[in-house]
Protein backbone atom coordinates (compact mmCIF):
# COMPACT_ATOMS: atom_id res chain seq x y z
CA UNK A 1 0.00 0.00 0.00
CA UNK A 2 1.20 3.52 -0.85
CA UNK A 3 0.46 6.72 1.04
CA UNK A 4 0.67 10.08 -0.75
CA UNK A 5 0.72 13.32 1.23
CA UNK A 6 -0.19 16.49 -0.61
CA UNK A 7 -2.25 14.34 -2.98
CA UNK A 8 -4.36 17.26 -4.23
CA UNK A 9 -1.27 19.23 -5.30
CA UNK A 10 0.58 19.24 -8.61
CA UNK A 11 3.20 16.58 -7.86
CA UNK A 12 1.08 14.53 -5.47
CA UNK A 13 -1.81 14.12 -7.92
CA UNK A 14 0.58 12.96 -10.64
CA UNK A 15 2.12 10.40 -8.27
CA UNK A 16 -1.36 9.10 -7.41
CA UNK A 17 -2.19 8.76 -11.12
CA UNK A 18 1.00 6.86 -11.98
CA UNK A 19 0.55 4.49 -9.03
CA UNK A 20 -3.06 3.76 -10.00
CA UNK A 21 -2.09 3.19 -13.63
CA UNK A 22 0.41 0.61 -12.35
CA UNK A 23 -2.43 -1.06 -10.39
CA UNK A 24 -0.88 -0.08 -7.06
CA UNK A 25 -3.29 0.76 -4.20
CA UNK A 26 -3.18 4.34 -2.94
CA UNK A 27 -4.19 6.11 0.24
CA UNK A 28 -4.32 9.84 -0.53
CA UNK A 29 -4.09 12.48 2.19
CA UNK A 30 -6.28 15.55 1.99
CA UNK A 31 -7.44 18.32 4.26
CA UNK A 32 -11.07 19.07 5.05
CA UNK A 33 -10.95 22.09 2.71
CA UNK A 34 -9.34 20.18 -0.20
CA UNK A 35 -11.08 20.04 -3.57
CA UNK A 36 -10.57 16.44 -4.69
CA UNK A 37 -12.52 16.96 -7.92
CA UNK A 38 -9.55 18.70 -9.49
CA UNK A 39 -7.55 15.48 -9.12
CA UNK A 40 -10.00 13.68 -11.41
CA UNK A 41 -9.83 16.68 -13.75
CA UNK A 42 -6.06 16.33 -13.87
CA UNK A 43 -6.41 12.60 -14.60
CA UNK A 44 -8.61 13.47 -17.59
CA UNK A 45 -5.71 15.31 -19.22
CA UNK A 46 -3.82 12.02 -19.48
CA UNK A 47 -6.34 9.18 -19.72
CA UNK A 48 -9.88 8.37 -20.83
CA UNK A 49 -10.24 6.28 -17.66
CA UNK A 50 -10.02 9.26 -15.29
CA UNK A 51 -13.31 8.59 -13.49
CA UNK A 52 -12.57 4.88 -13.09
CA UNK A 53 -9.11 5.55 -11.68
CA UNK A 54 -10.28 8.35 -9.37
CA UNK A 55 -12.82 5.99 -7.80
CA UNK A 56 -9.97 3.71 -6.71
CA UNK A 57 -8.40 6.37 -4.48
CA UNK A 58 -8.86 5.91 -0.75
CA UNK A 59 -9.10 9.47 0.55
CA UNK A 60 -8.36 10.21 4.19
CA UNK A 61 -8.10 13.45 6.14
CA UNK A 62 -4.60 13.68 7.58
CA UNK A 63 -2.44 16.66 8.45
CA UNK A 64 1.36 16.34 8.39
CA UNK A 65 1.44 18.78 11.29
CA UNK A 66 -0.54 16.27 13.37
CA UNK A 67 1.76 13.35 14.17
CA UNK A 68 -1.11 11.18 15.40
CA UNK A 69 -3.15 11.48 12.19
CA UNK A 70 -0.05 10.74 10.09
CA UNK A 71 0.83 7.68 12.17
CA UNK A 72 -2.74 6.41 11.84
CA UNK A 73 -2.68 7.00 8.07
CA UNK A 74 0.38 4.74 7.74
CA UNK A 75 -1.40 1.63 8.98
CA UNK A 76 -0.60 -1.12 6.46
CA UNK A 77 1.50 1.21 4.29
CA UNK A 78 4.85 0.18 2.78
CA UNK A 79 5.89 3.41 1.01
CA UNK A 80 5.13 7.08 1.64
CA UNK A 81 5.44 9.73 -1.08
CA UNK A 82 5.73 12.94 0.89
CA UNK A 83 4.56 15.62 -1.55
CA UNK A 84 2.87 17.93 0.96
CA UNK A 85 4.47 21.32 1.36
CA UNK A 86 3.80 25.03 1.48
CA UNK A 87 5.24 27.65 -0.85
CA UNK A 88 5.25 31.32 0.09
CA UNK A 89 7.70 34.19 -0.16
CA UNK A 90 5.70 36.46 2.12
CA UNK A 91 7.43 37.19 5.44
CA UNK A 92 4.03 37.11 7.13
CA UNK A 93 3.81 33.37 6.42
CA UNK A 94 7.15 32.46 7.95
CA UNK A 95 5.71 30.52 10.89
CA UNK A 96 3.36 28.54 8.62
CA UNK A 97 6.25 27.69 6.26
CA UNK A 98 8.36 26.15 8.98
CA UNK A 99 5.42 24.39 10.60
CA UNK A 100 4.35 22.61 7.41
CA UNK A 101 7.68 22.11 5.65
CA UNK A 102 10.03 21.42 8.56
CA UNK A 103 7.87 20.16 11.43
CA UNK A 104 5.51 18.36 9.05
CA UNK A 105 8.42 16.51 7.45
CA UNK A 106 9.85 15.63 10.86
CA UNK A 107 6.47 14.09 11.74
CA UNK A 108 6.42 12.05 8.53
CA UNK A 109 10.00 10.86 9.11
CA UNK A 110 9.26 9.85 12.70
CA UNK A 111 6.09 8.01 11.71
CA UNK A 112 7.97 6.16 8.94
CA UNK A 113 10.66 5.13 11.42
CA UNK A 114 8.04 3.98 13.91
CA UNK A 115 6.23 1.82 11.35
CA UNK A 116 9.26 0.77 9.26
CA UNK A 117 7.90 2.45 6.13
CA UNK A 118 10.02 3.62 3.16
CA UNK A 119 9.93 7.30 2.18
CA UNK A 120 10.29 9.34 -1.00
CA UNK A 121 10.56 13.00 -0.01
CA UNK A 122 9.89 15.89 -2.39
CA UNK A 123 12.38 18.65 -1.67
CA UNK A 124 13.35 21.46 -4.05
CA UNK A 125 16.29 22.75 -6.03
CA UNK A 126 16.36 25.73 -3.65
CA UNK A 127 18.21 23.50 -1.17
CA UNK A 128 21.12 23.05 -3.60
CA UNK A 129 22.46 26.42 -2.67
CA UNK A 130 25.95 27.77 -3.31
CA UNK A 131 26.13 31.09 -5.13
CA UNK A 132 29.94 30.86 -5.33
CA UNK A 133 29.90 27.65 -7.37
CA UNK A 134 30.63 28.34 -11.05
CA UNK A 135 29.90 24.95 -12.65
CA UNK A 136 26.57 23.15 -13.04
CA UNK A 137 25.09 22.45 -9.62
CA UNK A 138 25.00 18.78 -8.61
CA UNK A 139 23.60 16.76 -5.72
CA UNK A 140 27.00 16.94 -4.04
CA UNK A 141 26.80 20.70 -3.51
CA UNK A 142 26.46 21.52 0.17
CA UNK A 143 24.27 24.32 1.46
CA UNK A 144 26.26 27.52 1.80
CA UNK A 145 24.49 30.42 3.45
CA UNK A 146 24.71 33.71 1.57
CA UNK A 147 22.17 35.67 3.58
CA UNK A 148 19.92 35.90 0.50
CA UNK A 149 18.00 32.68 1.16
CA UNK A 150 14.23 32.94 1.43
CA UNK A 151 12.36 31.53 4.41
CA UNK A 152 10.93 29.00 1.96
CA UNK A 153 14.41 27.79 0.99
CA UNK A 154 15.50 27.54 4.63
CA UNK A 155 12.35 25.60 5.55
CA UNK A 156 12.94 23.12 2.72
CA UNK A 157 16.61 22.77 3.67
CA UNK A 158 15.63 22.05 7.26
CA UNK A 159 13.08 19.50 6.00
CA UNK A 160 15.83 17.73 4.05
CA UNK A 161 17.94 17.62 7.19
CA UNK A 162 15.07 15.83 8.94
CA UNK A 163 15.08 13.17 6.21
CA UNK A 164 18.86 12.74 6.44
CA UNK A 165 18.47 12.44 10.21
CA UNK A 166 15.93 9.68 9.62
CA UNK A 167 18.31 7.93 7.22
CA UNK A 168 20.99 7.98 9.92
CA UNK A 169 18.47 6.32 12.24
CA UNK A 170 17.77 3.53 9.74
CA UNK A 171 15.06 4.99 7.51
CA UNK A 172 14.90 3.81 3.90
CA UNK A 173 14.45 7.14 2.15
CA UNK A 174 15.24 8.92 -1.09
CA UNK A 175 15.03 12.66 -1.78
CA UNK A 176 14.12 14.34 -5.06
CA UNK A 177 14.91 17.96 -5.88
CA UNK A 178 12.66 19.06 -8.76
CA UNK A 179 13.25 22.26 -10.68
CA UNK A 180 10.35 24.33 -12.03
CA UNK A 181 7.56 21.77 -12.44
CA UNK A 182 5.27 22.26 -15.44
CA UNK A 183 1.76 20.83 -15.28
CA UNK A 184 -1.67 21.27 -16.82
CA UNK A 185 -4.50 22.33 -14.53
CA UNK A 186 -3.92 24.19 -11.26
CA UNK A 187 -3.76 27.24 -13.53
CA UNK A 188 -3.56 29.78 -10.72
CA UNK A 189 -1.37 27.70 -8.41
CA UNK A 190 2.40 27.56 -8.03
CA UNK A 191 4.43 27.21 -11.25
CA UNK A 192 1.31 26.58 -13.38
CA UNK A 193 0.51 30.28 -13.02
CA UNK A 194 3.22 30.82 -15.64
CA UNK A 195 0.76 29.69 -18.30
CA UNK A 196 -2.01 32.01 -17.11
CA UNK A 197 0.43 34.93 -17.04
CA UNK A 198 1.72 34.22 -20.55
CA UNK A 199 -1.80 33.75 -21.94
CA UNK A 200 -2.74 37.22 -20.70
CA UNK A 201 0.30 38.59 -22.54
CA UNK A 202 3.53 38.97 -20.60
CA UNK A 203 5.82 41.80 -21.75
CA UNK A 204 8.74 41.17 -19.39
CA UNK A 205 11.57 38.66 -19.25
CA UNK A 206 14.78 38.14 -17.31
CA UNK A 207 18.00 36.42 -18.34
CA UNK A 208 18.12 34.22 -15.26
CA UNK A 209 18.08 30.45 -15.69
CA UNK A 210 15.65 27.76 -14.53
CA UNK A 211 15.73 23.97 -14.70
CA UNK A 212 12.39 22.80 -16.12
CA UNK A 213 10.64 19.43 -15.91
CA UNK A 214 7.15 18.03 -16.44
CA UNK A 215 5.15 16.94 -13.40
CA UNK A 216 4.65 13.52 -14.98
CA UNK A 217 8.42 13.02 -15.25
CA UNK A 218 8.79 13.93 -11.56
CA UNK A 219 6.16 11.34 -10.62
CA UNK A 220 7.71 8.66 -12.84
CA UNK A 221 11.16 9.24 -11.37
CA UNK A 222 9.87 9.16 -7.79
CA UNK A 223 8.17 5.80 -8.27
CA UNK A 224 11.21 4.29 -10.00
CA UNK A 225 13.48 5.53 -7.18
CA UNK A 226 11.51 3.66 -4.50
CA UNK A 227 12.41 0.20 -5.81
CA UNK A 228 14.79 -0.29 -2.88
CA UNK A 229 18.03 0.32 -4.78
CA UNK A 230 18.39 4.07 -4.43
CA UNK A 231 17.85 4.93 -0.77
CA UNK A 232 20.13 7.36 1.09
CA UNK A 233 20.46 9.50 -2.05
CA UNK A 234 19.05 12.68 -3.48
CA UNK A 235 18.40 13.42 -7.14
CA UNK A 236 18.02 16.66 -9.07
CA UNK A 237 15.04 16.38 -11.41
CA UNK A 238 15.23 18.68 -14.44
CA UNK A 239 14.92 17.97 -18.15
CA UNK A 240 17.11 20.90 -19.16
CA UNK A 241 18.10 24.45 -18.22
CA UNK A 242 16.47 27.40 -19.96
CA UNK A 243 16.60 31.15 -19.50
CA UNK A 244 13.33 32.65 -18.38
CA UNK A 245 13.23 34.46 -21.72
CA UNK A 246 13.46 31.15 -23.58
CA UNK A 247 10.69 29.69 -21.43
CA UNK A 248 8.37 32.69 -21.87
CA UNK A 249 9.11 32.79 -25.61
CA UNK A 250 8.13 29.13 -26.01
CA UNK A 251 4.91 29.47 -24.03
CA UNK A 252 3.74 32.72 -25.61
CA UNK A 253 4.59 31.45 -29.08
CA UNK A 254 2.46 28.35 -28.39
CA UNK A 255 -0.39 30.66 -27.36
CA UNK A 256 0.04 32.78 -30.48
CA UNK A 257 1.02 35.75 -28.35
CA UNK A 258 3.78 38.29 -28.90
CA UNK A 259 7.01 37.24 -27.22
CA UNK A 260 8.13 39.29 -24.18
CA UNK A 261 10.24 42.24 -25.27
CA UNK A 262 11.24 44.16 -22.13
CA UNK A 263 14.32 42.98 -20.24
CA UNK A 264 13.45 43.31 -16.56
CA UNK A 265 16.83 44.28 -15.13
CA UNK A 266 17.65 44.23 -11.42
CA UNK A 267 16.80 47.94 -11.19
CA UNK A 268 13.44 47.53 -12.90
CA UNK A 269 12.57 44.57 -10.69
CA UNK A 270 13.47 46.46 -7.51
CA UNK A 271 11.20 49.34 -8.49
CA UNK A 272 8.46 46.82 -9.22
CA UNK A 273 9.04 45.13 -5.87
CA UNK A 274 8.52 48.35 -3.93
CA UNK A 275 5.35 49.22 -5.87
CA UNK A 276 4.00 45.68 -5.58
CA UNK A 277 4.73 45.63 -1.85
CA UNK A 278 2.61 48.75 -1.33
CA UNK A 279 -0.24 47.40 -3.46
CA UNK A 280 -0.20 44.01 -1.74
CA UNK A 281 -0.72 45.64 1.65
CA UNK A 282 -3.75 47.54 0.39
CA UNK A 283 -5.16 44.50 -1.44
CA UNK A 284 -4.29 42.14 1.43
CA UNK A 285 -2.57 39.64 -0.85
CA UNK A 286 0.86 38.08 -1.00
CA UNK A 287 3.40 40.22 -2.87
CA UNK A 288 4.17 38.94 -6.36
CA UNK A 289 7.72 40.31 -6.22
CA UNK A 290 10.04 39.77 -3.26
CA UNK A 291 13.81 39.93 -2.88
CA UNK A 292 14.09 36.15 -3.07
CA UNK A 293 11.92 35.95 -6.20
CA UNK A 294 14.06 38.61 -7.85
CA UNK A 295 17.25 36.76 -6.89
CA UNK A 296 15.85 33.59 -8.48
CA UNK A 297 14.78 35.45 -11.62
CA UNK A 298 18.31 36.80 -12.12
CA UNK A 299 20.27 33.72 -11.01
CA UNK A 300 22.14 32.14 -13.95
CA UNK A 301 23.33 28.97 -12.21
CA UNK A 302 22.56 25.76 -14.07
CA UNK A 303 21.53 22.36 -12.71
CA UNK A 304 22.98 18.99 -13.69
CA UNK A 305 20.65 16.05 -14.36
CA UNK A 306 23.47 13.57 -14.99
CA UNK A 307 22.94 11.58 -11.79
CA UNK A 308 19.27 10.76 -12.41
CA UNK A 309 19.90 9.95 -16.07
CA UNK A 310 22.75 7.58 -15.22
CA UNK A 311 20.85 6.01 -12.31
CA UNK A 312 17.59 5.29 -14.11
CA UNK A 313 18.60 5.48 -17.76
CA UNK A 314 15.55 7.70 -17.98
CA UNK A 315 14.68 9.96 -20.92
CA UNK A 316 12.67 13.03 -19.95
CA UNK A 317 9.91 14.43 -22.13
CA UNK A 318 11.41 17.39 -24.06
CA UNK A 319 10.24 20.71 -22.66
CA UNK A 320 9.12 21.90 -26.10
CA UNK A 321 6.64 19.01 -26.19
CA UNK A 322 5.58 19.58 -22.56
CA UNK A 323 4.86 23.26 -23.19
CA UNK A 324 3.00 22.55 -26.44
CA UNK A 325 0.82 19.92 -24.77
CA UNK A 326 -0.01 22.08 -21.75
CA UNK A 327 -0.78 25.16 -23.86
CA UNK A 328 -3.24 23.15 -26.00
CA UNK A 329 -5.04 22.02 -22.84
CA UNK A 330 -5.10 25.58 -21.50
CA UNK A 331 -6.58 26.92 -24.74
CA UNK A 332 -9.17 24.15 -24.80
CA UNK A 333 -10.35 25.08 -21.30
CA UNK A 334 -10.24 28.85 -21.69
CA UNK A 335 -11.83 29.24 -25.10
CA UNK A 336 -15.12 27.66 -24.14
Amino acid sequence: MNLVTGATGIIGSHVVLKLLEASQPVIACKQSSSDVSRVETLFSYYTSKSKELAQKIKWIEADVCDIFSIEAAMEGVSTVYHCAGYVSFDKRNRQKLFKINETGTANVVNACLERNVALCHVSSIVTINNLDYKNDLTEEIFWKTSGKESDYAISKYNAEREVWRGIEEGLNAVIVNPGVVLSPGFWEQSSSRIFSTCFRGNMFYTLGTAGLISAMDVANAMIKLTDGKHYANRYILVEENYTFKEMFDKIQEAFGKRKPFINASAGVLQIGRVADGILSKFNKREPALTKSIINSALNKQRLSNEKIKKTLGYTFEPINEVIGRICKLYLKEHKK
